[in-house]
């Protein structure tokens, strides 16, 4: 499907060429100049270029600190995350962080009611 919608674009694109020789050579040289302002922004604009490498640098470095927290978070990392400076989980003994109610096997509590039964076969003459 993406091929299709590709080849329709391409084809979108080359059907808006001009065919003039004239034509041709208009937009070859507008083409050719939006190059070359889009080539030598940062030599006519310094100061935006400063400050948007700092902005880019910034960004990956909590990109790159986002994808190690959830590695860890994941065990990724060495086997167990890091848990220095998060608060503690729940207590061992207690999946859920709080007790079953009362008359609830412990069991019960912890495992959900229904599952959904066993895959059946289509009907024949179903498709």
């Amino acid at each position: 499907m993406s091929l299709l919608r590709l080849a329709f674009w391409l084809a979108l694109l080359v059907l808006l060429l001009p065919t003039d020789a004239q034509q041709q050579a208009r937009f070859g040289h507008f083409a050719n100049g939006a190059y070359q302002r889009a080539a030598t922004f940062c030599d006519r604009n310094p100061g935006t270029c400063d400050a948007a490498s700092g902005l880019w640098a910034s960004f990956v470095r909590k990109a790159e600190f986002g994808l190690r927290l959830v590695g860890d978070l994941i065990g990724a990392g060495n086997g167990r995350p890091d848990r220095a400076g998060l608060p503690p989980g729940p207590p061992p003994g207690r999946r859920y962080g709080r007790p079953p109610p009362r008359g609830v096997p412990p069991d019960l509590y912890r495992r959900p009611a229904w599952r959904g039964g066993p895959m059946r076969p289509p009907r024949e003459g179903y498709y």
